[in-house]
């Protein structure tokens, strides 16, 4: 397939870049000078990104968060987002990429196990009746599911959800 790794990698800098870039873009009080230094440096770091140089696009967002630091205190300063929140931005940098690499059969085949773990974990994590311990199965799995999504491994992903299926087949068959 591709290097998942270095997609990965790539997205993630993308991500924080395009929101730095987007923040320091609209201080407009700090006038042109700010917004044209953190445009030179954003389109820098994006077209190393281009060259899959991520080296060198760590550099454009080192500076880019130094523009950024003395507005740390500004209420609409973007905030590190929690971990679950941040690799879900990066999976939608990822698709983006991924679709100008991928043929639509490789993709299709990362889509499937995808909806069927995100299905069957809401139809699970809705349950009342879920003891506390296949809670944390049904977490387990769905975590290790979009893990091995996160590096293309599509059928790891589809066996990890077929074993959520097993847990709600199993509840079904106990009367629940």
């Amino acid at each position: 397939m591709t290097d998942m790794f270095g997609i990965w990698q790539c997205a993630e800098l993308a991500k924080r870049i395009d929101v730095l870039a987007g923040f320091l873009g609209s201080r407009y009080a700090a006038g042109p000078a700010l917004r044209t230094e953190a445009a030179a440096a954003a389109e820098e770091a994006r077209a190393a990104l281009a060259r899959a140089d991520p080296s060198r696009a760590r550099e454009g967002l080192h500076e880019l968060e130094g523009l950024a630091a003395d507005w740390r205190d500004h209420p609409h300063f973007p905030a590190e987002p929690r971990p679950a929140e941040a690799d879900e931005q990066v999976r939608d940098y990822v698709k983006d990429h991924l679709r100008g690499v991928l043929s639509p059969d490789e993709l299709d085949r990362l889509d499937r196990p995808y909806i069927s773990l995100v299905v069957t974990y809401r139809r699970l994590c809705g349950r009342p009746d879920l003891d506390r311990s296949t809670r944390e199965d049904v977490h387990y799995l769905y975590a290790r599911g979009r893990m091995a999504l996160d590096l293309g491994h599509a059928r790891a992903a589809a066996r990890e959800a077929g074993r959520m299926r097993a847990i709600e087949a199993r509840l079904e068959d106990a009367g629940g």
